[in-house]
């Protein structure tokens, strides 16, 4: 299978890995935060990815200092600290849940009931399907194995982390405790990872396309979405050469993927997809795909949670 037209020099893939990295953390403060310096830090980082000139690469900055600020929050907690409060700001609830939701996973050891309790009573109710997506992302980082090293070389889990759930038929006993769409998010996120743990988007989607077959989907959706933020910068190519060889539902997800990239950006900086000017036939199809899914955003009041109303891979059924 190819994935020629994806191809990114390994040198700049690393870079762009490490300063994605470098700018979560960079958004993290390791100590507790009060509730209304959590609104205020996240409306100021809003406001900033927002001022003129607007762009993809200011709007992924924004989004992953939310993040990792966001990460804190569920780190270092408070009584006071809840995700369901009016103060903050709409467009930064989406990144906030993902944050969180890897957070609460490390803070609960991966304690399922704990997990569903947080989620139950300190997300706002529109958003919760982002916490659960976050809680794959720390199991990919937990997971033995030489990511989970680096990991800790780095300094995104103590050195000596214990494991995370057992990971016997694609972490069975784990998701069995979740229902249906819960356990999508969750592999979304941990797709996310896969992407950030591999040489190449090839890698990635063959490690993804030999999961248990309902975790196929999401985990490869979850790749591009990682990889379109990775490397933002080259969005139009990206798209335009999305066409992958690959069977057609694993590249409708990877193509559902990147459009989704594009959507949660939109609405965290609303008008980006609105000023984009496109360079190719393929690139402009998927562009209006996103511009559509993010004006029933808009009417919804809410982004759904990693997933298009009308997505690629269910034309492609």
């Amino acid at each position: 299978m190819s994935t020629q037209g994806l191809s990114i020099s390994l040198v700049p893939l690393a870079l762009r890995r490490i300063n994605g990295v470098k700018t979560v953390s960079s958004g993290a403060v390791n100590r507790t935060i009060p509730q209304p310096e959590f609104s205020e830090t996240l409306r100021r980082y809003h406001q900033q990815a927002s001022m003129p000139p607007r762009g993809v690469p200011k709007t992924v900055i924004g989004l992953w200092k939310s993040e990792g600020f966001s990460t804190t929050f569920g780190k270092y907690r408070l009584p006071e600290n809840t995700l369901n409060d009016p103060r903050v700001p709409r467009e930064s609830l989406g990144i906030a849940h993902v944050g969180y939701g890897a957070a609460s996973t490390e803070h609960t050891l991966f304690d399922t009931d704990k997990l569903k309790e947080i989620g139950d009573t300190k997300c706002e109710p529109n958003f919760r399907g982002f916490y659960y997506e976050g809680i794959g992302s720390i199991m990919r980082i937990y997971e033995p194995g030489i990511f989970k090293k680096m990991c800790g070389i780095l300094g995104l889990i103590p050195r000596n982390a214990p494991p995370g759930p057992d990971n016997t038929g694609f972490f069975a006993k784990f998701f069995s405790t979740f229902p249906a769409e819960e356990q999508r998010l969750i592999t979304h996120g941990y797709g996310r990872l896969i992407a950030f743990s591999k040489i190449s988007v090839y890698k990635a989607i063959e490690e993804a396309a030999v999961l248990p077959q309902k975790h196929v989907y999401p985990a490869v959706q979850g790749i591009a979405f990682a990889f379109a933020m990775m490397n933002h910068a080259e969005m139009p190519r990206l798209l335009e050469n999305s066409n992958i060889d690959y069977p057609g539902q694993i590249r409708a997800a990877f193509q559902d993927g990147l459009v989704y990239g594009m959507i949660f950006c939109e609405w965290f900086t609303p008008g980006l997809l609105s000023a984009w000017k496109c360079q190719g036939k393929l690139e402009e199809k998927l562009i209006e795909r996103a511009r559509s899914e993010s004006a029933l955003n808009l009417k919804r009041g809410y982004p759904l949670s990693f997933a298009l109303e009308k997505s690629i891979a269910a034309a492609a059924v």
